[in-house]
């Protein structure tokens, strides 16, 4: 199941190398399909399962603690999601899309930057207990 975590860190950095070079390819894609149900139940199912994920792993990662208020982030974030509705979410999507387009390449930047903490985090065992060699 880390393996799902790695797979979702390369893609965040995979999504991040695309909105910096192409970013129009993202926000197209959103702007074309944000009105599919499918989209709004995929973006609630990705953030409840990837914040069950994190929190029954955190304990394995090199920041538990960050990696424990990540996973609430993104369960909170499926619940907002399932209150707010679909209606709502096409509307917060609509919203979005243009105010984060003159931004698009800090994002994608952020974006690497947050797949490489997960790939980090993952593959990189904590030294913190012990002994210097």
């Amino acid at each position: 199941m880390k393996a799902i975590i790695t797979i979702f860190g390369i893609f965040l950095i995979l999504s991040g190398i695309s909105l910096f070079f192409a970013p129009d390819l993202l926000f197209d894609f959103l702007d074309n399909y944000k009105g599919h149900l499918s989209v709004y139940i995929l973006a609630i199912a990705v953030r409840i399962g990837l914040g069950i994920l994190l929190l029954k792993f955190a304990h394995t990662s090199t920041y538990p603690l960050a990696i424990k208020i990540l996973a609430c982030f993104f369960i909170i974030a499926a619940v907002v999601f399932v209150f707010i509705g679909h209606e709502n979410f096409q509307a917060l999507i609509a919203y979005v899309i243009p105010v984060f387009k003159p931004y698009t390449r800090i994002v994608g930047l952020l974006s690497i930057a947050f797949g490489g903490f997960f790939l980090y985090a993952f593959t990189i065992k904590s030294t913190k207990g012990s002994e210097p060699i």
